[in-house]
């Protein structure tokens, strides 16, 4: 009885995931970009909010899908710090979407999502006596695995509020980098943009190498 329920469990999943991805995989090939920026620009302001925050809430859960697109369609629409705003919200939307999912299917929807050693490699960090200091640390850094980090640490014994505690202003460095420079570009100031532009690199490049030291620290 029991493994049938997982079986049943595991095919709902695994066709809600597919289904989305199709959708989202199809939307993303035969829509033109800076056509769906000027359709979600010329929709009603309550309207443009609510579908970027669930745009953004639909890339947590299909994690596979790179969010900076988003972000930075956020900043261009809604100004830099509007556009934090929605992301913010988005994400900690999509946060809980994925700490509740994770924990009814646990490691069904997980193996589907990810590649095991990537998982493997996440894992690592749970075992450090200080695992939430190391995730809040590598949630600061752009560029980091933050989505599949969404869904693993969801399995463990971590309260919903904490963890949405950390992961909101763990975001905060990344999506800002994102937001304020198309919000730069968008009021045309170039220098500015620039500025971020160099910043980010900077910032990926030295959390991609301390993320490296972080994982075989520990």
């Amino acid at each position: 009885m029991l493994k049938s329920i997982k079986k049943t469990n595991l095919l709902m999943m695994s066709s809600i995931i597919l289904f989305m991805a199709f959708i989202t995989i199809y939307l993303f090939r035969n829509c033109d970009f800076n056509d769906v920026i000027y359709e979600i620009e010329t929709l009603p302001y309550f309207t443009k909010v609510s579908a970027m925050i669930a745009l953004i809430a639909l890339q947590i859960f299909l994690a596979f899908l790179p969010g900076e697109p988003l972000e930075l369609a956020s900043g261009y629409i809604f100004g830099s710090f509007q556009g934090t705003i929605v992301c913010l919200i988005g994400s900690m939307i999509g946060t809980i979407i994925v700490y509740y999912l994770a924990r009814i299917f646990q490691h069904s929807i997980i193996d589907k999502m990810f590649d095991q050693s990537k998982v493997a490699e996440v894992k690592k960090l749970f075992s450090s006596k200080k695992s939430k200091f190391w995730l809040f640390i590598i949630f600061l850094i752009p560029g980091s695995p933050k989505d599949i980090m969404t869904y693993l640490v969801s399995l463990t014994d971590i309260d919903i509020k904490q963890w949405l505690l950390l992961t909101t202003i763990g975001r905060i460095p990344s999506i800002v980098t994102s937001t304020y420079l198309m919000g730069a570009l968008r009021d045309g100031n170039i220098v500015l943009a620039v500025s971020i532009f160099a910043v980010t690199v900077i910032l990926v490049i030295t959390g991609a190498v301390y993320y490296k030291k972080i994982v075989n620290s520990n």
